[in-house]
């Protein structure tokens, strides 16, 4: 049997999930996959290690076993390098050694060309080669980035009271799974932004993430492709339906009493059944391309209900200064205030129940 020589043999000791060295292998493979590319590897990400044996061929390194390359490269380390025989065994460097506290690996003997990523780390690695006595050339080249166009990722958002049954906080789950299951068997890419105070709120998906509640979530529903709102048939108006669909974003909705009153456009939104027996249905539907629609919110009446009076109102101004005597956490600063700290200003009415509260001195009024 003949032996297997390998053209080109890229070794990197540990290919993890993600990083620098990993899309370089990458990128080797996807642009230069026609000139025969080996990857030899002591360990690997399953992930990374599957779209690489796409492209090219990938050997998890044996103990004692002898490796025939006609050019050898080394990423990062030469744990392999005795395990190789090649016409020319070459070191790429892909970081700034010093800066890492690590030394690079100039001084074996096998070594016969060095190639640094950038001239900067071409520059480096002469330089640390020549702090340990040792004259280098080292070659320019840098990595190689193929582009393309890349593939919209699926937007949804949901906000909601999900430690209230009645919200539908069940019902989103089961949609979740449903989605993250479309999208694992479609080659599909979504992010899911769920705006809760319900902390055990757990999906089995990756791509679904707990964000605390806040007053105003306006930007990320006009940014999303989808609103899912799946509470009981209890919404009297639903102004998160009516805000995203004003915002040119569907909604995902269960059979709400009020849908049929706002005059949706069929385009900008999908029924969820209470039971979620649909959900699958629902979930692919979500995927696919959504026409571009216009959607204007109901009238409201206020004008007539509202006296017509002008308002003689005043923004309260922070102008008391108060000194903290006990720690505590400040709801309105969003941190803890200790005892002692420098002195603060807060609004007069603030400073009179702080102060009730026998958490801060009041040091000056503004009269």
């Amino acid at each position: 049997m003949k032996e297997q020589v390998y053209s080109n043999l890229f070794y990197f000791r540990l290919i993890l999930k993600i990083g620098g060295t990993e899309q370089f292998l990458y990128e080797i493979a996807k642009k230069y996959h026609a000139k025969d590319i080996t990857i030899l590897f002591d360990d690997a990400d399953f992930d990374q290690l599957a779209r690489l044996k796409k492209l090219v061929r990938c050997i998890k390194r044996q103990p004692e076993k002898i490796y025939k390359a006609k050019r050898a490269f080394y990423n990062f380390n030469l744990d392999a390098i005795d395990q190789i025989e090649a016409d020319e065994h070459i070191f790429i460097c892909h970081a700034i050694y010093q800066n890492i506290n690590q030394i690079p690996p100039v001084n074996h003997p096998k070594l016969t060309r060095y190639v640094g990523v950038s001239n900067f780390s071409s520059r480096e690695l002469e330089k640390y080669a020549k702090h340990l006595g040792k004259e280098i050339k080292t070659e320019p080249c840098y990595n190689p980035l193929t582009l393309e166009k890349p593939k919209k990722i699926l937007k949804i958002i949901s906000a909601g009271r999900f430690n209230d049954k009645v919200k539908g906080g069940d019902r989103l789950l089961r949609l979740a799974e449903a989605v993250e299951k479309y999208a694992r068997e479609n080659g599909e890419k979504y992010i899911w932004l769920v705006f809760t105070n319900r902390v055990t709120f757990r999906a089995n998906t990756p791509n679904l993430f707990i964000m605390e509640p806040r007053v105003d979530v306006r930007d990320y529903i006009a940014d999303a492709d989808w609103l899912v709102q799946l509470s009981n048939d209890m919404e009297s108006y639903g102004y998160s339906i009516n805000e995203a669909l004003g915002y040119g974003t569907g909604v995902v909705h269960t059979p709400l009493s009020i849908i049929p009153e706002l005059n949706i456009p069929d385009e900008a939104h999908l029924t969820c059944e209470y039971d979620m027996s649909n959900a699958d249905e629902i979930a692919k539907k979500m995927f696919e391309p959504r026409k571009e629609f216009t959607y204007t919110p109901p009238k409201d009446g206020w004008d007539k209900l509202l006296v017509d009076e002008p308002s003689n109102y005043k923004l309260p101004k922070a102008d008391t200064e108060v000194e903290c005597i006990n720690r505590y956490y400040d709801l309105e600063q969003k941190q803890i205030i200790e005892a002692g700290s420098p002195t603060y200003m807060v609004e007069p009415e603030r400073a009179d129940y702080l102060s009730s509260l026998g958490l801060v001195k009041i040091l000056r009024k503004k009269k």
